[in-house]
């Protein structure tokens, strides 16, 4: 990488990368499409052909499966092309994409079946035929993708065609930061180098006379060697700026601007527009649109169903609480919940006390406190189970980050940073810290601070799928149980 002094003359080093045409990218995007319509169109006839030849043994129209392969081929790469899933970027991250290509060819196939309904055809082709030809098709399209992925990354690797080559403009923190997020993950992406240029020059300069590092920039791009121009000047003024791009807006590579670190920290955010105004939204109101009713759909439905199915278990601990030891069957604490809202939460007893106060102490490995049964219960999470009722009234949901006493929660949220954003949701009976290993005593704040990052990550990015991965994690964690005592 060239990292260049201020006021010196360098001239881009060769990187050895052949010129290559600009539209690389989308040209990639454009053969997986095609190769998707073709492998699901020819997709429908083997099928019938396979299913009419060797298990009917009768003659096909293979006009009429063509034209329903042709039909389902150009839904499923019309939806997949609008929602961006053959954009460069998805493509070189196959695993990310699988689920929304899969949801997308079946709503396509639930959509050709209402279709056929409608236009009274559904008779003409064979129930068998239509599922082995979903099934086929969604192999079809998950292993394009894969295979799609498996080569770029592999040419990438290799300085590829498909290698996205940036100049950064400007020797700052934000120049550092920008190369730092550009260069993670399998994206691509190589800084070429990052270049200081003295501002002020670029504005009395001409078009058609760049001096110094600006001259070396120029001519790379002439020749091909760069795809992008960063500017990352954070403190240059709007004239200086709007002076420098004129200058850069001659060639022939995309150019952009890093703002300010603090829109780069934010990883997770998205550019987004309010009227004619760009922003970068860096948390999305949780639960939009018809999130909210889901989940309360979700808790309830799933809620009263696991209630009804655990109710023999929690009469048997019940009994088997009250014939060990005196004292009440439930535990009783005050916690915190949706919108900071104290709520109580209801626990089988698993201690000798129960504490509710100011000062709460975490139960640790091998605590004299915990009862023999009060043992077991907490290794297998059995003690969880009457916040069922906590879910059914409201104050829960089965998935969502674990709520936290009061006392533990005022110490949290005055060391960690965001803590009480995971107030943002209705806390829950299992969270995705909990499945990820993050369950049990949490006595130093580097656990916790890891705790709370997968709980606001579980918060900004909720969906019904997440929650049912969740819950079927939950059933391996629960079975095979790790910092639970």
């Amino acid at each position: 990488m060239l990292e260049s002094k201020l006021g010196e003359s360098t001239e881009l080093q060769p990187t050895g990368a052949r010129r290559r045409t600009p539209i690389a990218r989308a040209v990639y995007g454009d053969v997986v499409q095609f190769i998707d319509f073709l492998a699901v169109t020819a997709a429908s006839i083997i099928v019938a052909l396979y299913y009419h030849d060797f298990v009917l043994y009768t003659e096909f129209d293979a006009q009429r499966y063509l034209a329903a392969g042709i039909v389902g081929a150009t839904g499923v790469t019309a939806i997949l092309r609008r929602d961006g899933l053959y954009d460069f970027d998805r493509l070189i991250s196959s695993s990310m994409a699988m689920r929304a290509v899969l949801s997308r060819w079946l709503m396509v196939i639930l959509g050709l079946i209402a279709f056929g309904f409608a236009l009274k055809i559904t008779e003409s082709f064979s129930r068998a035929w239509l599922f082995a030809w979903t099934a086929s098709s969604a192999v079809v399209l998950v292993g394009t993708r894969i295979a799609a992925g498996a080569i770029l990354r592999r040419t990438v690797r290799h300085g590829g065609v498909f290698s996205r080559r940036i100049a950064v403009i400007g020797k700052t923190a934000v120049a550092e930061r920008f190369k730092e997020l550009a260069e993670k993950g399998d994206q691509a992406v190589s800084i070429v180098g990052v270049y200081d240029v003295n501002i002020k020059d670029a504005a009395t300069m001409r078009a058609f006379d760049l001096t110094g590092n600006l001259a070396a920039i120029a001519r790379a791009a002439r020749t091909g060697e760069i795809d992008d121009i960063v500017i990352a000047l954070p403190e240059a003024s709007v004239s200086d700026l709007n002076a420098l791009i004129s200058r850069l807006s001659i060639l022939p590579v995309s150019i952009a601007i890093a703002p300010n670190e603090m829109w780069l920290s934010h990883t997770g955010g998205e550019v987004t527009r309010i009227g004619s105004a760009p922003l970068l939204n860096l948390y999305r109101r949780p639960l939009e649109g018809w999130g909210s009713f889901l989940k309360t759909l979700e808790d309830k439905i799933l809620g009263l169903t696991a209630f009804a199915l655990a109710l023999p278990i929690l009469a048997i601990i019940a009994i088997a609480i009250k014939l060990q030891s005196k004292g009440p069957i439930f535990f009783k604490q005050k916690r915190h919940g949706f919108n900071n809202e104290v709520f109580t939460i209801y626990k089988f007893r698993t201690m000798t006390v129960a504490e509710d106060g100011e000062r709460v102490e975490q139960a640790k490995a091998n605590d004299p406190r915990v009862t023999p049964l009060g043992k077991f219960l907490r290794r297998y999470s059995l003690d969880e189970l009457p916040q069922l009722i906590n879910v059914l009234k409201g104050e829960m949901s089965l998935v969502g980050p674990r709520p936290h006493a009061l006392a533990h929660n005022h110490a949290y949220a005055q060391t960690i940073e965001n803590y009480s954003g995971r107030h943002k949701m209705k806390p829950g009976l299992t969270g995705w810290a909990q499945v990820n290993g993050y369950r049990g005593e949490t006595s130093e704040n580097e656990l916790m601070a890891e705790r709370v990052r997968y709980d606001l990550e579980y918060v900004d990015k909720w969906s019904l799928w997440f929650d049912f991965k969740i819950l079927v994690l939950t059933v391996a964690a629960v079975l095979f149980p790790r910092n639970a005592y």
